[in-house]
């Protein structure tokens, strides 16, 4: 789709601001514009692909509030959870899920928005049944991300931690989703071509969103992280 290269680049630009800023929220941002005029076996590899890429340098300036334990842990249980999304996919009904989701998903932003800061104190363990969870909601749904970011939110984190535990979870679960999105034949040369010219968009998006965030006050930050959260919530309402 050649005629869409330069559009697909600042969509992507776009919804890269904001992973820079909160963590996440750049494909909750994204993918909805992109399905406006592409099939999503082009959009959602292309998407991906680039925010896969935008990471990188990411991680890098972030390297000394990452917290690859948490990321591992989170990881290792993501892999069987999408095995088991998958087939929740194929055998039953997903739209009571999303909804129920997406309820609570607005309910504890709106807490989170109107409440003063808390902090839940517990074991990092409890990553493993937030990693199959989002696991189990990715292979089911294509979205991932709200266990993993609820988990984050109730951790007692400044939000450089919490954007950078997301980067690197969101890294290294793209990686596995573009492996199968290898196996099973989406990288084809349209995708290709498009992701290499758009990465350099996306990077420089996520780029300017971290530069963002050191700005701002850790209080307005935890607004705009509910705020993005509960439009995820909506989201999955839709």
């Amino acid at each position: 789709m050649p005629e869409y290269f330069l559009t697909t680049a600042l969509i992507l630009f776009s919804g890269a601001v904001i992973q820079g800023l909160s963590g996440f929220g750049g494909a909750l941002f994204s993918m909805p514009l992109l399905l406006l005029y592409a099939d999503k076996t082009w959009a959602a590899p292309v998407m991906v692909l680039c925010y896969a890429m935008n990471r990188i340098p990411a991680l890098f300036l972030l390297r000394k509030t990452l917290m690859w334990n948490h990321s591992f842990l989170l990881i290792a249980a993501f892999i069987p959870g999408a095995f088991f999304g998958v087939w929740l996919l194929k055998e039953s009904g997903t739209e009571f899920i999303m909804r129920l989701l997406g309820s609570v998903l607005v309910l504890f932003a709106l807490y989170k928005a109107a409440a003063p800061r808390f902090n839940i104190i517990f074991s990092r363990l409890w990553a493993l049944p937030a990693g199959f969870l989002s696991g189990v909601l990715g292979g089911a749904f294509g979205t991932d991300g709200p266990p993993v970011v609820v988990y984050a939110a109730i951790r007692p984190w400044t939000k450089e931690q919490v954007v950078g535990m997301l980067q690197s979870f969101f890294l290294l679960s793209n990686l596995i989703i573009i492996l199968t999105y290898g196996y099973h034949g989406l990288l084809n040369i349209s995708v290709i071509r498009s992701a290499l010219f758009s990465s350099p968009f996306a990077v420089g998006g996520i780029l300017l969103g971290l530069k963002m965030n050191r700005r701002i006050q850790p209080r307005h930050f935890e607004i705009i992280f509910a705020v993005l959260l509960g439009a995820m919530g909506c989201f999955l309402w839709v």
